[in-house]
């Protein structure tokens, strides 16, 4: 009823003090019932590690232009429909190899290399502030970004129209990634709700990729899995740090799709079965040695992890991530070992065993599964 005074007292109010006053230094501000979004055409709003934890991945940009177009997206949002919007750039390398999962004939690790062989830089724009991607809030404001059509998308429809009308020289105005793909779809697509989203018609709720490495915003285990592991004396679920390291994982046959009513008492796949045996032996056998190992089972395999860690490492502004060194230790000490010919030459990986069970070729750490 009174929606319009409001409206009156904040334009009142956004003209008694400064641009860029925060709400903490103005205490009347703090009697508003909205928030009071910064939105500057000069500045720029990269993204934070305090930012989130949850937010909307929006949309992305790359090519040229890429970084002008999200920061034109970005002061929109902020200033034509009051969202917090941030830009996060990153570097995408697809040009060299990777080391695949499992070992080849010769027992070495796997080596693969991607179908594209590209490096390119990618945009993202990212939407608001979550405690957890369950709340209304979160999910009323993913919804309404679906459905925006922003003045600085408009360039993805003037492309997919100058590619249909033959002027190709016209097109390629928009750096949105998958734009004209998706605004294809759209156009004719038989859903009438899928044809009324607008340009981030794709965007989802996601975790804030600068988020320090302390465990935050892992998603939770379904209960079956938690009662799958209720009678496991070393579970992993009692693990009290966010992170591990997986040393050893035993994979089933077969992908299970029982209920969260699962009978504990049924019976298993025969491979599922032994995938668990071999992970609570080993864990056993290592915890009588004094080592502080856990092991998890869940539908489809069975693992063993070994310590307890806050995080995985320092994250330094640069980017890079320098591991904990206990993680590098465990890492090494149970790798797997290069064989040698007796002419010295290596002949592959061999997988360390202990009682006769096998370790990963490369163990990693994991986050812990709550």
């Amino acid at each position: 009823m009174y929606k319009w005074l409001i409206a009156i007292a904040a334009a009142m109010l956004a003209c008694c003090w400064p641009a860029g006053t925060s709400r903490a230094g103005n205490p009347l501000l703090a009697l508003l019932p909205f928030r009071i979004i910064d939105a500057d055409p000069d500045k720029s709003y990269p993204l934070q590690p305090e930012h989130g934890p949850w937010m909307i991945m929006a949309t992305s940009f790359a090519g040229p232009g890429a970084q002008k177009q999200a920061q034109e997206l970005v002061y929109e949002l902020r200033k034509q429909f009051k969202l917090e919007a941030f830009t996060h750039k990153r570097t995408y390398d697809f040009s060299k190899a990777v080391v695949g999962r499992g070992i080849n004939k010769y027992g070495e690790a796997l080596k693969m290399r991607h179908k594209q062989d590209i490096r390119f830089d990618e945009i993202a724009v990212l939407v608001g502030q979550f405690s957890s991607l369950d709340t209304s809030d979160a999910q009323d404001t993913l919804e309404t970004v679906k459905y925006l059509r922003p003045a600085a998308l408009k360039l993805a429809i003037e492309d997919f129209e100058a590619y249909t009308t033959g002027d190709v020289s016209a097109a390629g105005l928009s750096s949105q990634r998958f734009a004209m793909l998706r605004y294809i779809q759209r156009r004719f697509n038989p859903s009438m709700d899928k044809k009324n989203k607008g340009p981030m018609g794709k965007a989802f709720l996601s975790i804030n990729p600068l988020k320090p490495l302390d465990g935050s915003g892992q998603s939770t285990v379904d209960p079956f899995v938690v009662r799958l592991n209720e009678d496991v004396e070393f579970n992993l679920l009692d693990n009290p740090a966010p992170f591990t390291v997986k040393v050893a994982s035993f994979q089933g046959k077969v992908t299970t799709t029982w209920d969260k009513n699962f009978d504990k008492n049924a019976v298993l796949s025969n491979r599922l079965v032994e995938a668990a045996e071999y992970a609570h032996r080993l864990t056993m056998v290592m915890r009588s040695k004094g080592v502080d190992a856990y092991e998890f089972h869940d539908r489809n395999e069975s693992i063993v992890t070994i310590g307890s860690f806050k995080s995985v490492g320092t994250r330094y502004s640069d980017g890079r991530i320098e591991i904990d060194p206990r993680i590098v230790r465990i890492v090494e000490t149970y790798k797997a070992r290069r064989n040698t010919l007796p002419n010295g030459r290596p002949s592959g990986l061999v997988p360390r065993t202990l009682t006769g069970i096998p370790f990963d070729i490369k163990p990693a750490p994991i986050r812990v599964p709550r």
